[in-house]
């Protein structure tokens, strides 16, 4: 008998977890149950007998673990033929029914990137492949793990198109066959152009034209308020905390004046995209060089 709380953000290995745990089962069309909450339908199929077989499964799906009385009164005193598994999109650990589950209990499958540089190998492996270290470097930078949509399904389609290409994957293969998984960073452009970093600063603003005109305004306007912030720092010589913004929020070392020159110069870039008077990537590439520009005076 089996009381387990599932969660995390890998869908792979939640969703293999899954099949690993209905394996096994004698007659599952009577032995196994998935539902998406626990009610008395649940709880009295938990607490029947197996059919024909040694132990019945009960999988719980749920978007959100909340307070169930129910299930609380279940697991204090648990059917012992049943292995009830209760998956969750989202977890309050100050509930207390997720205090009913024993600490050997609670199975929580995240992201990770050493399970990640793991599982590629060994997914070649069986696939009878190779790839050199310049490929598994580009295809770990290509595949950009830490992105919070990308998980290792994706993987597992770049590799499948690698390995049904060639039997040893170089690093002209990636970049051939595996698109790079980019996003981009609004707040990155502040710190880039604080910085200097022209080549990495025009890059960032390629990934957000590429998302559209509102990106673009939405990107300005938050520009826009780093350098007010900057200007207003400036005038009262206050800190960040005495004019209402969080310590950790980043705004450029600049002058007054500077900051001053920006505002206007990120509100021309505005007023002329709202206008018609600019498209939105001249306008915005246009602002972002003499922001640059700016910064160096």
């Amino acid at each position: 008998m089996k009381n387990e709380l599932v969660f995390g953000n890998e869908p792979y290995l939640l969703n293999a977890y899954r099949a690993e745990i209905v394996k096994g089962i004698a007659m599952p069309e009577f032995n196994v149950m998935e539902a998406e909450q626990f009610t008395q339908i649940e709880r009295d199929f938990a607490k029947q007998m197996p059919f024909m077989g040694s132990r019945r499964v009960l999988i719980v799906s749920l978007e959100k673990l909340v307070a169930n009385e129910l299930l609380e009164k279940y697991l204090k005193d648990p059917a012992p033929k049943t292995d009830l598994y209760i998956f969750a999109e989202e977890i309050d650990k100050r509930i207390s029914l997720y205090k009913k589950f024993p600490k050997e209990g609670i199975k929580q499958f995240d992201k990770d990137i050493g399970i990640l540089q793991k599982w590629i190998l060994g997914y070649i492996k069986r696939q009878n492949c190779k790839i050199t270290k310049d490929a598994y470097d580009e295809f770990l930078m290509r595949i950009n793990y830490e992105m919070e949509d990308v998980n290792l399904y994706h993987v597992k389609s770049a590799l499948s198109r690698l390995c049904t290409t060639q039997d040893e994957i170089t690093a002209d293969l990636v970049r051939r066959l595996v698109q790079s998984n980019e996003k981009e960073d609004i707040f990155q452009l502040i710190c880039l152009i604080d910085k200097g970093k022209v080549t990495e600063l025009f890059h960032q603003a390629d990934l957000i034209i590429q998302n559209g005109s509102q990106n673009v305004i939405g990107t300005l306007s938050l520009l826009l308020r780093s350098y007010r912030i900057l200007y207003k720092v400036n005038v009262c010589g206050c800190s960040l905390q005495d004019v209402g913004v969080h310590q950790r929020t980043y705004i450029p070392k600049m002058t007054l004046e500077q900051a001053d020159a920006g505002i206007d110069i990120i509100q021309k870039a505005v007023n002329g995209i709202k206008n018609g008077r600019y498209a939105q990537d001249f306008a915005f590439r246009l602002c972002l060089s003499q922001l640059c520009q700016l910064k160096q005076k």
